[in-house]
């Protein structure tokens, strides 16, 4: 591809990545934050939204977040590569502290899962190696798998056996507070916070070390375009060949675990642990399959132009579910299925408004742009 003009692909690739990040956060919503991820409603709600959440375990849930953070690392590398590096560099630092703002402000007044916050922290620590010679960056990549292994193992092991011994969840006990049920605005900024700051340091301690690999994976991908270009196709289809089939079953048990403990709160915990550890396998299998038959594909101008505006529609999304569905907005209830078809339903509007804008940028965007070049 000519120098200058954006390759489709990694936009397009966004875009379906915050589609489910839209669909979980809605279906989580009502029992946030202290709920189920996946939601409350469904395990009452009959055996068809038991199957809706099980399916979105298996498709989405755990997968978005790690084709998001690996396309913010190709960021990364591609604004570095586009410009001379000292200035290059300025405009980035410049970037994460604008993200580490508005992260702040989304997770504490808005959305309390917000992950900005981690991305502006992670990225800025990555940004030392983006610029790497390739020997390098290689072997701080090989480092940081190893390290995200044993972080992985340990964590998981640690909470398995915390789950284990804690004592059961009393059926008769009031319960959890949730958005759904929240009175005033002071009430939902205190419960907000206090589930955003929690966030914060679980993924500090558990997810801090994937994330880094996963970022530091999108600036090695960016630099050897090893999504786009031609001569990884025999690599990519080998990558598929190893790891499609493991990757597939072992989603599919954890969307199983959804449907058979989806009213057992304790045994979802352990259901969860299991998603943490096999989702980010299923999101590198979708990422290179996709990869591998993008070239032509016509999907790719259709949903690029969303995939620029991303920042907008994920804070303006949960702006939009805390004027529905929270107790100090409107107070709606809809049960799983209604959730799903909210988040799809946006995603398209948006999807049909990112094409009508031609060039210009949303609000965020545009505020991102006048923050790296102050």
């Amino acid at each position: 591809m000519a120098a200058g003009v954006r390759e489709p692909f990694p936009d397009a690739l966004r875009a379906l990545a915050l589609l489910g990040v839209l669909v979980v956060n809605a279906a989580g919503y009502l029992s946030s934050p202290w709920g189920a991820v996946l939601g409350d409603e469904a395990a009452q709600a009959g055996a068809a939204s038991r199957l809706l959440q099980g399916l979105s375990a298996f498709l989405v849930q755990g997968k978005a977040y790690p084709i998001l953070a690996f396309l913010f690392g190709m960021s990364l590398a591609l604004a570095l590569a586009a410009r001379p590096r000292a200035p290059a560099l300025e405009r980035a630092r410049a970037r994460q502290r604008g993200l580490l703002l508005l992260g702040v402000l989304h997770g504490v007044f808005i959305y309390f899962g917000d992950i900005l916050t981690m991305y502006a922290l992670i990225g800025w620590l990555v940004l030392r190696h983006a610029t790497a010679p390739w020997g390098r960056l290689r072997s701080v990549l090989r480092r940081a798998l190893i390290w995200a292994i044993v972080v992985g193992a340990v964590s998981a092991v640690v909470v398995v056996a915390g789950l284990a011994s804690a004592p059961a969840t009393d059926p008769g006990a009031d319960p959890e507070p949730s958005f759904a049920a929240v009175a005033s605005w002071p009430e939902f900024w205190r419960l907000n916070a206090e589930g955003y700051l929690f966030i914060q340091i679980g993924t500090l301690v558990i997810g801090f070390a994937l994330l880094r690999l996963l970022m530091l994976a999108g600036v090695a991908a960016a630099r050897l375009r090893w999504l786009t270009h031609p001569r990884w196709a025999g690599q990519r289809r080998r990558l598929l060949q190893r790891w499609a089939w493991p990757a597939i079953v072992l989603n599919a048990v954890y969307g199983l675990g959804y449907i058979v403990f989806g009213g057992d709160r304790d045994a979802l915990g352990m259901v969860e642990v299991l998603g943490f550890s096999v989702g980010p396998l299923l999101s590198m299998v979708m990422v290179t399959a996709l990869a591998q038959h993008a070239r032509h594909a016509r999907w790719l101008p259709a949903l690029a132009p969303l995939g620029q505006r991303t920042l907008t529609l994920y804070v303006g999304h949960g702006f939009v579910c805390l004027l529905l569905f929270s107790g100090v907005g409107l107070g709606l209830q809809p049960g799983p299925f209604g959730l799903l078809l909210f988040a799809v339903l946006l995603w398209m509007a948006a999807g049909l408004a990112a094409r009508a804008s031609g060039p210009r940028r949303w609000p965020l965007e545009a505020w991102m742009a006048w923050v790296t070049r102050r």
